[in-house]
């Protein structure tokens, strides 16, 4: 009888301790989502805040996207104040490669819309955030309800 009592308790103390491994587990697993949706937020305000404070990083995007593209002369769509910068520091660079500056209402500060013959670049802020956001297989939106008042 103290025998399979003493089984009794034990498989009671082993599914105990399961039970207790499990919601470790899940406590761990939901810290670190909501570790990386703390991490998601930060870097998305710091990425508004970087093209606010600095704008001209989209000279850098432009750069950095006519790497990837044919040699081809192009349409490079802005932002109207993003284009005014661009003509500004970059615009005789640009226009001896053959590119054009145009302004596009749409897009918002920081976004870059490139078409060179049939190719079609997409290097909107949103676009790319979904990249790096998909990446990390998360589905966070690039604006968020307190982000339309800026846009």
């Amino acid at each position: 009888m103290a025998e399979a009592d003493g089984r009794i308790l034990a498989m009671q103390l082993a599914r105990a301790i399961s039970r207790f491994d499990e919601g470790v587990a899940d406590l761990e697993r939901a810290t670190a989502n909501e570790i990386l949706a703390l991490a998601i937020e930060v870097s998305r305000r710091v990425i508004h805040q970087t093209v606010e404070v600095r704008p001209q990083i989209v000279l850098e995007v432009i750069r950095e996207a006519l790497t990837h593209l044919p040699a081809q002369h192009g349409t490079i769509h802005l932002n109207a104040e993003d284009a005014a910068l661009v003509r500004s520091q970059a615009g005789e660079q640009l226009g001896r490669a053959g590119h054009r500056i145009q302004e596009d209402p749409q897009l918002g500060r920081g976004d870059v819309v490139i078409e060179t013959g049939g190719t079609h670049l997409d290097a909107r802020l949103a676009t790319r955030w979904q990249r790096v956001i998909g990446a990390l297989d998360q589905h966070t939106p690039w604006l968020v309800a307190d982000d339309t008042e800026q846009a």
